[in-house]
């Protein structure tokens, strides 16, 4: 299961034929306590099929929820019990009204998961609730089979694996034991201070190793020799994987060897220096992650291939000009297709290593990507071929995502809609040449259109564009950042911040198609002041999600512009418009370092300065004039389709 953004999961549940609305929450609702669980297990689940993933969640959903659920009810065996319980009758009933349990209960009915999995599973961590050791390593074995393998089986389906085959099921039950030795030792220190003992008592008498050295994280020769012994049986159990591996098409065993190569560079770390396990968790180098990205890659080239026959143009014909488009969801248009099916193209064959894997993360899976949607509609807009200006409009969105990892370095956030940041995830420095590396493709992309039968002299003209539009860009991050903190900034200067650093990406992402087909300088020039008013548009709506009532649905937090320390226009506009009694509240709620106790303060500030109606109608006045500026546009189905993505970036403003 990948750890996608939470809004892009809802793509996966279109595909999965998710319709119910509850339903739909209720998977949302797995997704973000899968999240809970470790992130490198999230890369395994990449390979799975997008209608699988969402019951893959689920299934994660429920080993989080089961340990939560034992972790809560310590001493209380019975409340434990009669939970689960009320679990496994909703799974053999087939329906559940709970907000989490719907969705396990779903996808172990939609895909036939083997319910005795997910049964030894409870039983197991019920009998552990109180533990604090296991005297021999059969008990220890019985234990790690069970509460990590049965997991692992009830997913099985999801990666391909067959159904009523004792050999494979006692091959997944052996990996999941290596898993959870592998786990024991990194988890050593923690399970310690809690008076838990990861390896079992029979170990350490071998090894003639004193329970009370390693209760006390004494490195003795005698408890080192008895982590060795561990971590031997740890690998030998990882090898396993192999034959599981081998009962699976592409996608599943890409995943499984991924996760195999995960655990040996997790028993890695934990080798290369045992007496540093007693006290700490390890982690991975970022040498050790190179490796292992390469290797990731590497499957997923074998897991998911992507043939294409020399005879197949290289971006088919999306559709013809005038071909209705019934859904208001920009995901489900054709131009959207398209251009995802190249992004993930472009993905698929870079060569990069780690920062290929970086590029990807941070592109995949791919959200609305309304910047290159305006390329390809404009394009269709001005009567040209949508397909031809398809690699140009993936260019877009590099650049638009590069600017993203740019903004996590420079604001240092961990968190990138939902889930970890590219430098949090994988570190500053690689992080920086991956959108570095980005933006190169950018260039190559936009090169590709002469393939696609582009003038030469059309895409000299669009590289000076570019390059203006980067200049741009850099300028706008420039005065966002020269405006820190400053409550008294003009709001026309906060407006041309903006302006540089949103608006004319989208900008030149409107003008960018139809300029590649030819189409005539008014038009170009409509599309251009188009896509300015929209981008306005479009981030002020941003600015205003934190204090708006649906904001907590939109999954925007509400403290970011106190904590990142970069007033927004809803802030402007009620310092420009407040009483200095009202000014002073607000520079003494902007340095308040309690963020939670500050906000509804300063909510009720931008009421009664009336900077939310202000900033609401100035996004209308920016919504009014993009709109206007598609008049001049031929009426066709791109042009609708265009207005509504002024709708759509407004529609939460009003």
């Amino acid at each position: 299961m990948a750890r996608w953004e939470l809004g892009k999961f809802d793509e996966c549940l279109d595909l999965a034929g998710i319709k119910d609305t509850r339903l739909r929450k209720s998977y949302r609702a797995c997704f973000k306590l899968a999240l809970k669980t470790d992130w490198t297990m999230a890369m395994a689940g990449a390979f799975l099929p997008p209608h699988r993933r969402p019951a893959m969640a689920a299934v994660g959903a429920v080993v989080r929820w089961v340990d939560d659920l034992a972790d809560h009810r310590k001493g209380n065996v019975a409340r434990f019990s009669e939970e689960t319980q009320e679990l496994l009758a909703e799974v053999r009933s087939g329906h559940s009204a709970h907000p989490v349990r719907a969705a396990i209960v779903h996808s172990i009915a939609a895909f036939a998961l083997p319910v005795p999995s997910l049964e030894r599973f409870v039983a197991t961590t019920r009998a552990d609730i109180g533990r604090t050791e296991f005297a021999t390593e059969a008990e220890l074995s019985e234990f790690a089979r069970h509460a990590v393998g049965a997991p692992v089986l009830l997913g099985c389906p999801l990666l391909g694996g067959p159904v009523d085959d004792p050999a494979f099921d006692q091959a997944v039950l052996s990996f999941g034991e290596g898993l959870d030795r592998v786990d024991n030792l990194r988890d050593l220190s923690e399970d310690l201070a809690r008076g838990w003992l990861g390896i079992s008592r029979e170990t350490l008498d071998n090894c003639a190793a004193d329970p009370a050295d390693l209760k006390n994280r004494r490195a003795t020769p005698e408890v080192l020799q008895a982590l060795r012994c561990e971590a031997d049986r740890a690998a030998a159990l990882l090898a396993g994987a192999d034959m599981v591996a081998a009962g699976l098409p592409a996608y599943g065993k890409a995943a499984i060897d991924t996760m195999q190569s995960l655990y040996r560079l997790h028993l890695q770390t934990v080798t290369e220096d045992l007496p540093a396990v007693l006290r700490r968790r390890p982690r991975p180098r970022t040498a050790s992650l190179k490796r292992l990205a390469v290797s990731s890659l590497g499957s997923m080239a074998g897991a998911i291939p992507q043939p294409r026959t020399e005879a197949a143009p290289l971006c088919p014909p999306i559709a013809a000009p005038n071909a209705p488009e019934q859904s208001d969801n920009v995901r489900h248009w054709a131009s959207h297709r398209a251009i995802s099916a190249e992004l993930r193209r472009c993905c698929e064959q870079s060569q990069d290593g780690v920062l290929a894997a970086i590029q990807s993360h941070a592109l995949l899976p791919v959200g609305k990507l309304l910047r290159p949607v305006l390329t390809v509609e404009g394009a269709g807009a001005v009567g040209g071929e949508p397909a031809m200006v398809v690699p140009a409009a993936v260019s877009t969105e590099l650049v638009h995502v590069a600017s993203l990892i740019n903004d996590d370095i420079i604001d240092g956030d961990d968190q990138r809609r939902g889930r970890d940041s590219a430098p949090a995830r994988f570190g500053v420095d690689l992080a920086l040449l991956a959108a570095n590396g980005l933006f190169m493709k950018a260039l190559q992309g936009l090169s590709r259109c002469r393939e696609q039968g582009v003038s030469a002299e059309r895409l000299n003209q669009a590289f000076n564009d570019a390059g203006q539009t980067g200049e741009d860009l850099t300028r706008g991050v420039a005065l966002e950042l020269s405006i820190t903190d400053d409550l008294t900034c003009p709001v026309d200067t906060y407006l041309e911040m903006i302006k540089l650093k949103t608006a004319v990406l989208f900008a030149y992402a409107s003008r960018l198609g139809a300029y590649l087909v030819d189409g005539g300088n008014d038009q170009v020039k409509a599309l251009s002041a188009y896509g300015l008013a929209l981008g306005m548009a479009f981030q002020i709506r941003d600015d205003l999600l934190p204090y708006d009532s649906t904001s907590e649905a939109a999954g925007k937090d509400a403290s970011s512009d106190l904590r990142n320390r970069r007033p927004t226009l809803p802030i402007l506009l009620a310092y420009a418009h407040a009483t200095p009694h009202q000014q002073d509240e607000l520079h003494a709620l902007w340095n308040d370092t309690d963020h939670e106790r500050a906000l509804p303060a300063l909510h009720r500030v931008l009421q009664s300065t009336q900077a939310m109606v202000r900033a609401r109608n100035l996004a209308t006045t920016y919504g009014e004039q993009a709109q206007s500026h598609l008049e001049q546009l031929p009426d066709t189905p791109h042009r609708t389709r265009l207005r509504h993505l002024v709708r759509q970036a407004t529609q939460r403003i009003n």
